[in-house]
């Protein structure tokens, strides 16, 4: 079983892309933008951007497993679908692998230049 404490993850080949680690619960999104940090969404307030690529996630057949059966490995890891490795993935029953650019992370983040 997963705990919470979720941080982004540098794509693995594409170094300007992030893998951000959300949950979605009902019409309602958390997304772990930093290590200890996240952001709540509802379906209003999600980024476009996000919205998307959920939409695309979304469309694509793929294998729902439990989220207590998720371990943090196959959070990050995209095992559904090759096409979708610069989109995203659905991992479990409520979470998902958004991949963003780091720019839109720093943006969810509230920052613009990079600076933490």
């Amino acid at each position: 079983m997963l705990n919470e404490n979720f941080a982004p993850v540098t794509h693995s080949w594409n170094l300007n892309l992030v893998r951000l680690p959300m949950r979605r619960i009902d019409d309602h999104f958390i997304v772990y933008v930093a290590d200890g940090y996240h952001r709540r969404y509802d379906k209003d307030t999600l980024p476009d951007d996000l919205k998307t690529k959920l939409t695309m996630i979304l469309a694509v057949e793929h294998t729902v497993i439990p989220d207590h059966k998720l371990s943090k490995l196959e959070l990050y890891s995209n095992t559904q679908c090759l096409e979708l490795d610069e989109i995203g993935w659905r991992a479990s029953e409520s979470y998902y692998c958004m991949v963003v650019t780091y720019e839109s992370m720093m943006a969810m983040r509230g920052e613009s230049d990079g600076e933490t």
